[in-house]
């Protein structure tokens, strides 16, 4: 099986691991955002100006930011899974709290911002979700070779990995996928995102 293969089996196989992490993440992110206005609203009535979503900061230093998240992510879930799926928590809850944030004070500041996310948010959320379904594959897969290993059909550390590391490939696959969609997603935050949503709110005539 060559690598292509290997990335759609990845991919193909945890489907439904992967949609459902996604599904969590739009959940977190819209219910986070609800809550959360009145809260924000009181917390930025001060607030005279503000400016555009983006930060200043260069391509490199996000992908280094997003992708250390990522590693830790994935060794760390070696507990259960728990540390990924908190990733994915954290982040839409992040995200949601500086959505409304700018929805605050800003007029059309959510829909700028959720303009600003879509350039770079499509490669960098989709690569955090992949990572972190690469951490829960690395849990299953400690914790089947352990069974297989312990198992009576099974006397040895080799057979037991033979049995299991189909797990531990697709992990360390779904990571590399990760890996790409974060590199792409660095420089179009850096350098794009900004002006993609202030172009789409001019044209849309809500400036």
């Amino acid at each position: 099986m060559n690598i292509k293969e290997l990335f759609v089996e990845s991919i193909t196989d945890n489907k439904k691991l992967i949609i459902g992490l996604y599904a969590l993440f739009i959940i977190v992110f819209v219910v986070s955002w609800i809550i959360s206005t009145p809260k924000v609203q009181v917390a930025t009535s001060n607030i005279t100006t503000f400016g555009s979503p983006g930060f200043e900061t260069t391509a490199l230093e996000l992908f280094i930011q997003n992708e250390l998240s990522g590693i830790v992510t994935y060794f760390a879930s070696i507990f259960f899974g728990l540390l990924a799926i908190l990733m994915v928590i954290y982040n839409a809850v992040n995200l949601a709290l500086i959505g409304a944030m700018f929805a605050s004070v800003m007029p059309n500041g959510g829909v700028l911002y959720i303009l600003y996310l879509i350039p770079h948010g499509i490669f960098e959320i989709t690569g955090m979700i992949l990572q972190s379904a690469a951490g829960i594959l690395l849990f299953l897969f400690i914790w089947r070779f352990i069974k297989a290993y312990r198992s009576h059909d099974t006397n040895s550390a080799s057979l037991a990995f033979e049995e299991t590391k189909k797990l531990l490939i697709q992990s360390i696959m779904l990571m590399v996928i990760g890996f790409i969609l974060l590199l792409i997603a660095a420089p179009i935050e850096a350098y794009l995102s900004v002006s993609f949503s202030e172009f789409m709110i001019g044209l849309l005539g809500l400036k």
